[in-house]
């Protein structure tokens, strides 16, 4: 008897009769423990459940550095994550926002993102009918001034955030320069606009011979500190 094949079974007998007779702490060759083994190999809840209750470690990460929470999240399990969180597991990683549980479900499953929403840092993702209406308003002007007004007139973190991830960058750097200097803008967000913006191909560049050239290096220029202290 071994954990990865008793994960397998999706014998419930079997698996009580495992949690006494084999090492819940227990390592194999990725550094996974019987946790996050399961989680892998998507075993029912009442499966989880038995390890939790005889001592499964909530915290412990594989050679990956997926804990258990960020190894359902990766695999899309909501059932699964949100059980871990009942039992108490955590939101937040000392690496910061990009090495949490959060970060891998915003690009796997919204819902799942919005259900880790306590996560120091993290912004939700999904956007009322309203919301929606909002970003769409700016991002349909033909006027960068206007657009810009209306940036530095948005109320939340949200909407600064969703209006840097369906933004045309064709269309100049100026609109983002307005939302990197808006108080609401998380850091998350800031992350996403280096990202998009292609900033270390801005900052190797070692002339900037026009006004809109000029103003993608200033927005990556002043969003690489952001970066380094991530």
């Amino acid at each position: 008897m071994e954990w990865k094949t008793v994960s397998k079974a999706n014998d419930i007998s079997q698996i009580r009769e495992a949690v006494k007779r084999l090492d819940i702490h227990e390592r194999d060759e990725r550094g996974r423990t019987p946790l996050l083994i399961f989680i892998t190999n998507r075993a029912p809840l009442e499966a989880l459940k038995i390890l939790l209750d005889h001592g499964a470690e909530l915290e412990a990460a594989d050679k990956l550095g997926d804990s258990p929470l960020k190894k359902a999240a990766k695999f899309q399990q909501k059932e699964a994550a949100r059980l871990l969180l009942d039992y108490g597991a955590k939101l937040d990683s000392p690496g910061g926002i990009l090495e949490t549980a959060w970060n891998i479900a915003r690009f796997k499953d919204l819902s799942l993102a919005d259900m880790l929403l306590a996560t120091k840092g993290a912004v939700r993702l999904t956007l009322t009918e309203e919301e929606d209406k909002t970003v769409d308003d700016i991002l349909h002007d033909e006027s960068r001034e206007a657009v810009c007004r209306k940036i530095r007139q948005l109320p939340t973190a949200e909407l600064l955030h969703a209006v840097v991830q369906r933004y045309n960058w064709d269309d100049g750097p100026e609109a983002m320069l307005a939302v990197f200097e808006h108080p609401a803008c998380a850091e998350i967000t800031k992350l996403d606009m280096y990202d998009l913006l292609e900033g270390d191909y801005w900052l190797e560049l070692e002339e900037a011979p026009d006004p809109e050239t000029q103003g993608y290096r200033k927005l990556a220029l002043k969003l690489k500190p952001v970066i380094d202290a991530l």
